[in-house]
């Protein structure tokens, strides 16, 4: 059976278990996780976070790109890095 790379299959899972066991703190917000709250539903719930996002070519199963995250600043820290600003509207007036 093929798995897909990065965040899914035997890899994923063992790279997974590895950060769950060697963080302890949200690398984003500096505070403790719960780890035994739900991790799929609770804002406060455990998330391996890429530091480097995917989309940004980040290595999926690299160790050394993964951090321990609440799923809330994981959100947060992906919406803002996804955020661009719009370009300023200029409008050509010499041609008019």
């Amino acid at each position: 059976m093929a798995y897909s790379i990065g965040r899914s299959g035997p890899a994923w899972l063992r790279v997974q278990a590895q950060v769950y066991t060697e963080e302890t703190h949200c690398w984003v917000c500096g505070t403790y996780v719960d780890q035994t709250l739900p991790g799929r539903t609770h804002p406060m719930g455990r998330t391996v976070d890429h530091i480097r996002e995917l989309w940004q070519g980040g290595d999926p199963l690299d160790r050394t790109n993964l951090r321990l995250a609440h799923r809330r600043c994981n959100s947060a820290k992906s919406n803002r890095t996804r955020a661009r600003p719009r370009p300023a509207y200029t409008a050509d007036t010499t041609t008019l």
